[in-house]
């Protein structure tokens, strides 16, 4: 009896490593399709035996659970055929795999991928697709120096002024100088051009490799951003419009000139300007005139994964199976979802460049200004020759040797021809010697000859006075001629060379938004 316990013990040591290397996991094998499989299954052993064994039948929908015992080094991968002979994908496990979870249910879905015969681009294929879409092609005209994924679109969002919007801007530092002169009577806008397109490509990323940088970088960034790393069903949908300024039937362009509201608005802006001619390259000043704008913009995408072995396929969550030119691929989702989204942004801004215009405008207002200033100069200067004159007759020496005409104070605007003729032949009197004889009347004639002497120095003083008067009258005379005739409004041309209402030019919309 002792050898026989003996002899049993040590075949039972012999066999615990064996049965005791071996593990029993449950898998749970779900039909998703929609016809009767059979389920295999086949044991790659880690000594190279490979055994493939029936399992059983499902049909579709029906879901049963199935007991194997793995040994470490093993691997596992199940799979389903129905009557068309269609094979389903193999899920494959190896033992590390399911050890990890081997209090719990394995769940392993029968899929049959769907047949598609989809055609993959490349990103440099759906970079020409964009270039070719009359619509979309704008998505690669992005600045990619300074576009953080689309926002260059976001921070134009709804942030412009109304066209018929006058601005002043420095444009060495891109920004606006005054509060915008808003729209007046005269403005109004139309929808003068609406169209949309939409463009659908199944992209992939490693296909051919990227385009270059300047027109694949959109794509690229969006790729980024929705973290495709192999491939992705893509859909865009756009809807531009081409926004123009257009006058009331009661009102044109030419009547802003009238609006006293531009009229300040122009003052305000001559106050910002030192010296014109060499400020003129700085300052701007923009009639906003017509918007490129998105109405909608919609992009949807949805990311394609690779069906490895050890893909992780949870019965939870739909998912969706093809059959492709570049192998087995799968989607967490059934449908697109909406990558980036915009309304209402402004691509580009046209303006009427009234830059020549304002400027020769603010020679012209100088030149206002100055001669405004000279006829002031004159009046005064006439109206002081008119008080002088006043003053020379009544203290004109000899009355009875020098006839001088006063003037008529019923006359409200007298000629200065008379007093200019009657000073041309006027010449200063020299005062008379006092009487120094020692008879009685000496004093007598000393009193009229002070008295004389005294008219004189007071006669010869506004006769010099006058003449000083008619030297500068006929200075302010001389440039008030020259200023009269001088042509400020050629002083700037338009930087084309084209007049300034005629001159549309694209602008930074970034100067256009609201503060």
């Amino acid at each position: 009896m002792k050898n026989t316990h003996r002899y049993t013990l040590c075949w039972l040591c012999l066999l615990l490593p064996l049965t005791s290397a071996a593990s029993g996991f449950k898998f749970r094998i779900r039909n998703t399709t929609k016809n009767k499989v059979a389920v295999f299954y086949r044991l790659n052993e880690r000594d190279g035996r490979v055994r493939i064994k029936a399992v059983f039948s499902l049909e579709p929908g029906q879901v049963r659970e199935k007991e194997l015992s793995l040994r470490k080094g093993d691997t596992i991968a199940f799979y389903g055929q129905d009557s068309e002979d269609q094979t389903s994908v193999s899920i494959k496990k190896d033992f590390a795999a399911v050890e990890k979870i081997k209090s719990q249910l394995i769940d392993v879905p029968i899929i049959i991928p769907e047949k598609t015969n989809t055609s993959f681009e490349s990103l440099e294929g759906l970079s020409v697709k964009l270039e070719h879409n009359k619509v979309l092609n704008f998505l690669l005209k992005l600045d990619s120096t300074s576009m953080s994924s689309l926002s260059m679109l976001e921070k134009n969002f709804q942030n412009v002024y109304p066209l018929g919007t006058f601005i002043f801007v420095d444009v060495k530092t891109n920004r606006l100088l005054l509060p915008p002169l808003e729209p007046s009577f005269w403005n109004s806008s139309e929808n003068y051009l609406t169209i949309q397109d939409s463009l659908h490509a199944m992209v992939d990323k490693d296909k051919r490799g990227m385009a270059n940088a300047q027109v694949a970088y959109f794509v690229a960034k969006m790729f980024d951003s929705l973290r495709v790393n192999h491939t992705a069903e893509l859909e865009f949908k756009a809807r531009l419009s081409l926004v123009r300024w257009k006058p009331t039937p009661q009102a044109n362009i030419y009547q802003i000139f009238n609006d006293k509201a531009f009229q300040d608005f122009l003052q305000n802006c001559y106050a910002q300007i030192d010296n014109p001619d060499k400020e003129y390259p700085r300052y701007r000043l923009y009639f906003l005139s017509s918007y490129e704008r998105i109405d909608d913009l919609e992009v949807f995408g949805r990311q394609f994964f690779n069906f490895g072995n050890e893909t992780d396929l949870s019965l939870a969550v739909p998912t969706q199976v093809f059959s492709t030119n570049l192998g087995v691929m799968y989607a967490k989702s059934r449908t697109l979802s909406n990558y980036y989204s915009v309304q209402g942004a402004v691509l580009r801004t046209k303006a009427y460049d009234f830059t020549s215009l304002f400027f020769n405008s603010f020679k012209s207002n100088v030149k206002k200004n100055i001669i405004a200033e000279d006829v002031l100069t004159e009046k005064k200067l006439t109206n002081d020759i008119f008080d002088e004159y006043k003053s020379l007759v009544a203290y004109n020496p000899k009355p009875q040797e020098l006839s001088l005409q006063a003037l008529d104070p019923k006359d409200p605007t007298p000629s200065l021809s008379p007093i200019r003729t009657t000073l041309n032949n006027l010449s200063a009197y020299s005062p008379m010697v006092p009487d120094t004889s020692k008879a009685a009347a000496a004093l007598a004639n000393n009193v009229q000859i002070n008295g004389y002497n005294n008219k004189v120095k007071l006669f010869n003083s506004h006769l010099g006075q006058l003449n000083k008067l008619f030297k500068e009258l006929d200075q302010a005379d001389a440039d008030l001629e020259k200023i009269s005739a001088s042509m400020p409004e050629k002083s700037f041309s338009s930087a084309s060379g084209v007049p300034g209402l005629l001159n549309e030019i694209e602008v930074n919309s970034q100067i256009a938004h609201k503060e």
